[in-house]
């Protein structure tokens, strides 16, 4: 399995970029991919990552004229926090999101105001999306780029209104945060299970959706892409460091009190906390903690 982590176009159409969010490298990326005169983004990033993306894509040979969509995996404020300023420059364009969240995208404050509390300082506030720009995507729904499409995948888990989108002729998905958060320079995936929105088993069956799925190619907002013929390895990869962290939950669920068991949890999770800024990562360690425990007893029910 190779990985690509930069910022460039890794394969003929397909373009990955680090949106730099937070002053920090390979934190949060973004996908593009163009068929012919037409564009699409995917995500958007934190909301004051647009300028940053858009310079980067037109850099790369894709024009603000060209994209037609800008493609929101879910409602998280640094998947979606720049949707309503990329409009701004994209005459266009449409911003496809899950139909729970488009009333959200119209009304960000509570969107904003939880990025705030897992982000602090580091979350701006986002400006509304006009409704007669966003376009509420179905299960299964294609959206053309040129002569091609891309197909919306609900893959909840992570939150419940989360889409991956699948390019099934260039063998590509953007996965969003389903997956989980993928460490490429050691090729390991930790879960990506903030709380209050994870929900284990969702992950599990999303997860078996997407091995369904003719991949070479499979990019993570948090960051990189997996790429070859066993791309997919990254499935059960992170199926099992969510499985290990199962084990402990179960293992010691009645042997610990509800904070020290978040605490056990946390130190497995605390090199998952590198995508955050030091000033975060305790913060969303805590975050993971109390989200895989609360998803792992929406589970056992």
């Amino acid at each position: 399995m190779e990985i690509y982590d930069g910022t460039g176009e890794f394969e003929n159409g397909l373009f990955y970029v680090d949106t730099l969010a937070h002053g920090m490298k390979s934190s949060i990326g973004v996908l593009g991919y163009r068929n012919g005169a037409e564009s699409v983004i995917f995500d958007s990033g934190m909301p004051n990552s647009a300028h940053r993306i858009l310079a980067s894509l037109k850099k790369l040979g894709i024009g603000h004229e060209s994209i037609r969509h800008v493609l929101l995996t879910h409602r998280h404020i640094d998947h979606a926090g720049s949707a309503s300023v990329m409009l701004e420059y994209l005459p266009n364009s449409f911003i496809g999101i899950h139909p729970f969240s488009a009333k959200q995208l119209a009304e960000p404050f509570k969107i904003y105001e939880g990025g705030k509390v897992l982000f602090g300082e580091y979350a701006t506030p986002m400006r509304p999306v006009q409704a007669s720009s966003i376009r509420a995507l179905r299960d299964g729904e294609e959206i053309l780029v040129g002569q091609d499409v891309v197909k919306a995948i609900y893959t909840p888990g992570h939150t419940s209104d989360h889409i991956a989108y699948h390019i099934p002729s260039k063998k590509a998905l953007f996965c969003g945060d389903v997956i989980g958060a993928f460490a490429a320079q050691i090729k390991k995936v930790w879960p990506a299970c903030m709380y209050p929105s994870f929900d284990y088993q969702k992950y599990e069956t999303s997860m078996e959706r997407i091995r369904s799925l003719d991949l070479t190619f499979i990019a993570f907002p948090h960051f990189g892409v997996a790429i070859g013929k066993d791309a997919k390895k990254v499935l059960d990869q992170s199926l099992a460091t969510h499985k290990a962290l199962e084990r402990i939950v179960i293992e010691n669920t009645g042997k610990l009190d509800g904070a020290r068991l978040v605490q056990e949890v946390k130190i497995v999770l605390n090199e998952a906390t590198a995508i955050f800024p030091e000033s975060v990562r305790e913060r969303a360690a805590e975050f993971m903690a109390r989200g895989f425990i609360e998803g792992i007893r929406t589970q056992t029910s």
